[in-house]
């Protein structure tokens, strides 16, 4: 019986171990990089943009990579409790993506994520615990996504705000 030999072949990048990189990255910091460094704060005409001069755009904010193309604004998910006489009866859970003309609107309404969801919160709270936006036990999703575009509108203006879509829902019984 003959033996086997296997070489293993380190590879950079292609290897678990971690390899040195004698790149430009790694290089000491030069005059011109202190220089820039000691400069301070980026100018107003370069707020906003990554070291490629893009703008950056918040993470919660998504599409129109093309003209035409639809922008969406991700909200933080929200947990409403359905109180009944003797407490909380149920948990309704919801996730809500909120179509904007551009991104300037789906900028301001990150930059205004405290007052949209303080809007969302105060127009969706009471409605599910007096029945307004039940249909017996169950959430009227329709009667939930009207109040929802009626308080962001109020908050970002009707012409901002294109659609509200409820992307995720959920009722517990407790």
């Amino acid at each position: 019986m003959g033996r086997i030999l296997i070489f293993l072949i380190l590879l950079p990048g292609f290897s678990s171990y971690p390899m040195p990189s004698f790149g430009a990255e790694n290089a000491p910091p030069s005059a011109e990089s202190k220089k820039d460094e000691e400069a301070g704060p980026a100018k107003d005409g370069e707020k906003g943009k990554d070291e490629g001069g893009k703008s950056k755009k918040p993470s919660d904010v998504t599409g129109g990579r093309f003209a035409g193309d639809p922008v969406y604004v991700h909200l933080p998910p929200l947990i409403l409790p359905i109180l009944g006489n003797t407490g909380p009866e149920q948990l309704v859970t919801m996730q809500i993506t909120v179509q904007v003309k551009d991104f300037d609107a789906g900028d301001h309404i990150h930059s205004n994520m405290p007052k949209v969801m303080d809007a969302i919160m105060r127009a969706l709270y009471g409605g599910l615990t007096d029945g307004n936006l039940r249909n017996g036990r169950l959430v009227d999703v329709n009667k939930v996504k009207a109040k929802a575009t009626a308080a962001l509108q109020s908050v970002e203006g009707a012409d901002n705000i294109k659609d509200v879509l409820i992307v995720n829902m959920s009722q517990r019984t407790l």
